[in-house]
């Protein structure tokens, strides 16, 4: 008997220098099926997506080291990432604006929501889904921990 086999889960690297920010993020993604990579600044960032080229980038505005809109043209530069999803993160309004500049696919505000970080993934990159179930379960851990 043939098994299907199965396509390798999608990699998305998170490049955020707030260690509670990244766990969020990182326990998300999880659930939706994706491998993770996590960088806590600006050069850990580039050099990870170099090596690593994910599939998927999530990137804060503010990065140590190197700021998050000179990450995201350093990794357009290369030709093999140039056409990466990127998601930037930040906190206030003019975020939007910057990542816009930078050159990112989509913004999100801090702190991030879950439902809207789930469907931005799955407009950018389609793939693994979370179940019902699994969507709920998360959501009640995440206000536990928030509380």
């Amino acid at each position: 008997m043939k098994h299907a086999e199965s396509k390798p889960s999608p990699l998305v690297m998170i490049a955020d220098n707030d260690d509670e920010e990244r766990c969020i993020l990182k326990a998300i993604l999880k659930l939706k099926g994706f491998k993770v990579v996590e960088a806590a600044d600006g050069q850990e960032a580039i050099n990870l997506a170099t090596k690593a080229t994910p599939d998927l980038l999530l990137v804060d505005l503010r990065l140590p080291r190197v700021s998050g809109p000179a990450v995201i043209r350093q990794i357009n530069n290369q030709a093999r990432l140039r056409n990466l999803p990127l998601i930037t993160i930040s906190l206030g309004a003019s975020g939007g604006q910057r990542s816009r500049v930078a050159g990112s696919s989509a913004h999100l505000e801090k702190p991030v929501e879950f439902d809207q970080l789930t469907s931005l993934i799955d407009r950018l990159l389609p793939g693994p889904r979370l179940q019902p179930a699994q969507v709920q379960a998360t959501k009640n851990q995440r206000s536990l921990n928030l509380s």
